[in-house]
């Protein structure tokens, strides 16, 4: 279970640390701001029962540090210590190590192979093991950075009110958008894991549609995903009465 407290970070990264990447070819990039922290920690019968290994992760702005103006998000995770086992010996934690690919790393991996151009590209990854100093000694440490992209993100965890206070010629455009979108990010093998306007950014001067995940797979990627107003409904781009037929010409989609 996710925790949005966690204090696995305190000793960095600091605003001003360049981290190097190795993945697809080396890189750096120079932490602005961290935005936020999870703890993922499980205690040793969750483990020995259903896999689970216990994780942090954090979320930072940064830049490329030879040009500022670059920005783009970093995550990174790192393996700690189960429940209870925080103050045991080094060799003793070690014996936790373990190995994990984020599924967010798999998915946007993936997307930027494929050529996506209505999700956001991945920049650059490495996966790494913690030195004897660290929390869990052998444990995993993983960072990867992707774009930021441009754009007004259409909703929160309260709602679509960014959607819903543009003109409605704009809303149109966006439902458009969305329609194009989403059966190639279907095609693709992926799907947004939350279905709603949190999962949207609207790029009006390109006319561009962005889904910035969560991603997870798609069920039959090889079935084409109909385009229909249910979809639009989904993710809060309409408001239909629940009486409404959505094939019912005289609904504007708009209510």
């Amino acid at each position: 279970m996710s925790s949005s407290y966690s204090a696995w970070f305190r000793k960095g990264p600091e605003p001003g640390a360049v981290i190097t990447l190795d993945q697809p070819v080396p890189s750096q990039w120079k932490i602005l701001e961290k935005l936020n922290e999870h703890d993922y920690q499980v205690n040793e019968e969750e483990n020995d029962e259903y896999g689970f290994c216990s994780f942090a992760s954090a979320k930072y702005i940064c830049c490329d540090p030879r040009a500022r103006n670059k920005k783009a998000f970093m995550r990174i995770y790192i393996q700690v210590p189960h429940r209870k086992t925080e103050m045991d010996d080094t060799d003793t934690r070690s014996r936790q190590a373990t190995t994990y690919n984020p599924p967010e790393l798999i998915a946007c991996r993936d997307l930027t192979e494929k050529g996506s151009s209505d999700t956001p590209k991945l920049v650059g990854y490495k996966i790494d093991k913690q030195d004897r100093s660290g929390l869990v000694a052998g444990g995993f440490i993983i960072w990867l950075v992707w774009e930021t992209v441009s754009g007004l993100r259409l909703g929160d965890g309260s709602g679509a009110d960014p959607f819903w206070a543009l003109e409605s010629y704009e809303r149109e455009q966006v439902r458009l958008a969305f329609l194009n979108a989403l059966p190639k990010l279907h095609e693709n093998g992926w799907f947004p894991r939350v279905c709603g306007a949190s999962s949207l950014v609207w790029h009006q001067k390109t006319q561009t549609l962005y889904f910035i995940g969560p991603f997870e797979k798609a069920g039959k990627p090889e079935r084409p995903i109909m385009s229909s107003v249910n979809w639009i409904a989904h993710f809060d781009l309409a408001n239909p009465d629940p009486s409404t037929d959505e094939h019912d010409s005289d609904w504007d989609r708009d209510t």
